[in-house]
């Protein structure tokens, strides 16, 4: 068996009234005792957590599921078609939809879940460091990483970064991907093409900011509409479908949103989603209950 991680949030304050830490609900006891729990004691205590921070109206809520576990309900929101992954920051999203008028194809590789649908490609690795919080109220799911292990590279102007050899699928390793420079810590906007003569064209952008670059090159980049790339550590979705020339045609399935005026708040993910201090977050599910 798994031994489940601890519930802490980082906010180590006991309640005056009930003796329950106000970040992840356990008693002193609990929390002092919890290294030398047996795994048993602890599934104990974190089936009391949901009614005690329902009590104490903890917003933030860190889920005990395991890597395996966190991997089999990924998959099950994709297989039954429940909702809709995010990847990205506020301004520079991709969304991968998981509708029941879809063809997806789901596969299971030892390190991530792989799934494909038309004009979409949709990658989350799972390691084990990787958290899943829910919000009281709310029904999306942010899955997060300890902040040393999401960082990425944050590149706040365009950078080729050389042939894609992340790309989910080998025929397109050998594509040029640019990196739009959003500047972010947990999340980078990127974009891939395997026709050269555009490859120079952004390339002849490189070290300029994307709010120089889209007034010189937006219009030929809508027109040849290369694949836009939305990754984090953990999740990358590539989209292969048009980009839309205005909001009129803006499309119900996946697509991408880069959006200048929300790219200005330097976000890493909405306010309403936000994570506890020790964690970035690298992908959201949206259920069908719920916007994305």
């Amino acid at each position: 068996m798994v031994a489940r991680h601890s519930p802490c949030l980082g906010i180590c304050q006991l309640d005056d009234a009930t003796g329950l830490c106000v970040g992840c609900g356990r008693s002193g006891g609990e929390i002092g005792e919890w290294i030398s729990m047996s795994d048993s004691d602890r599934d104990q205590v974190w089936a009391k957590l949901p009614e005690r921070r329902a009590a104490l109206a903890i917003r933030v809520q860190l889920q005990p599921w395991t890597r395996n576990e966190l991997i089999q309900w990924a998959e099950r929101t994709i297989s039954d078609r429940l909702g809709t992954w995010v990847t990205g920051a506020p301004g520079a999203i991709a969304e991968f939809p998981c509708t029941t008028d879809r063809n997806i194809d789901v596969e299971t590789t030892p390190d991530a879940i792989i799934a494909r649908a038309s004009h979409v490609s949709f990658r989350l690795r799972v390691s084990d460091k990787v958290r899943a919080f829910t919000f009281a109220n709310e029904g999306a799911v942010v899955l997060g990483l300890p902040k040393a292990r999401a960082r990425l590279k944050s590149n706040s102007v365009l950078q080729d970064l050389g042939m894609d050899v992340d790309a989910i699928d080998d025929r397109h390793r050998d594509e040029k991907l640019f990196d739009l420079g959003i500047g972010r810590k947990g999340s980078r906007f990127c974009i891939r093409t395997a026709d050269m003569a555009l490859a120079k064209i952004v390339s002849e952008q490189t070290e300029r900011h994307w709010s120089e670059v889209m007034p010189a090159i937006g219009t030929q980049l809508r027109a040849d509409a290369p694949t836009r790339i939305v990754e984090s550590a953990a999740a990358r979705i590539e989209v292969f479908a048009p980009i839309p020339i205005s909001e009129a045609e803006f499309p119900s399935g996946a697509h991408t949103c880069f959006l200048p005026d929300d790219l200005k708040s330097g976000e890493e993910i909405s306010a309403g989603l936000a994570l506890p201090e020790f964690a970035l977050p690298v992908a959201i599910f949206y259920p069908h209950t719920m916007p994305a």
